[in-house]
């Protein structure tokens, strides 16, 4: 599936919800960078579990490694004791699997509704598994919808399999979108962080002209009150 495609399929999932979700894009913190990112805020903030958007968030768009301007300090935070990681994309299969291979030590999740309810591809050190009440019908390969960001139950299953669902105070979502990232953190009770996309040139287009829409639509709706504040 092509960018342009993905992005029509996020904006069939926020389009319908517009004027609703437009409330939930206020993020708890903004940063320039995830490389902001220090110990002493995630201490003070009392975060244990960080749950990632990577392109735009950590790579170049569809980037096989993670971007230079943010890569010393993910690298710390990847292997900071005590701290849980998760990933959760708009990406299709393709991406999935790249993101696998780039992040074996992370889960890295996408969402499927089926018959027999909502079910969650995973990709961790090298295995992949099906978990939710549509796990066997996605496995098997029968019908299944793509579900993507907005979404709480996305994040829901970014808590889980961090093993943190019973406290996802200590959680936070970082992602450079409004309507992907920031939202689906606040329908999902999570404290969030907006960052500035890593790279705009290397994005398609439609994504970039999408992007400069989201900003000015939410920039719009905040200087009118209009936007629910969250953290």
């Amino acid at each position: 599936m092509s960018a342009s495609t993905g992005w029509i399929r996020t904006a069939r999932t926020v389009l319908p919800r517009l004027l609703v979700l437009s409330r939930e894009t206020h993020p708890t913190w903004w940063l320039d960078s995830a490389a902001q990112i220090d110990d002493g805020f995630l201490e003070a903030e009392g975060i244990s579990g960080l749950v990632w958007d990577v392109d735009g968030t950590l790579t170049a768009h569809h980037a096989r490694e993670v971007h230079a301007s943010v890569r010393a300090r993910f690298d710390a935070l990847r292997v900071a004791p005590g701290l849980r990681h998760a990933i959760v994309s708009n990406c299709q299969l393709p991406r999935f699997v790249e993101l696998g291979e780039l992040f074996p030590d992370m889960p890295v999740i996408l969402g499927f509704s089926t018959d027999e309810g909502i079910a969650f591809r995973v990709r961790s050190r090298g295995t992949e598994a099906f978990t939710g009440p549509g796990a066997k019908a996605l496995e098997a390969g029968e019908a299944s919808t793509p579900i993507r960001k907005p979404n709480a139950d996305l994040v829901g299953e970014a808590l889980r399999q961090m093993g943190m669902s019973d406290a996802p105070e200590a959680a936070v979502m970082i992602g450079d979108q409004y309507f992907t990232d920031i939202v689906s953190a606040n329908l999902a009770g999570i404290r969030s962080l907006k960052v500035r996309t890593i790279d705009p040139p290397s994005f398609p287009t439609p994504v970039r002209l999408s992007q400069k829409l989201e900003r000015g639509w939410v920039g719009g709706l905040r200087g009118l009150g209009l936007v629910r504040r969250h953290g």
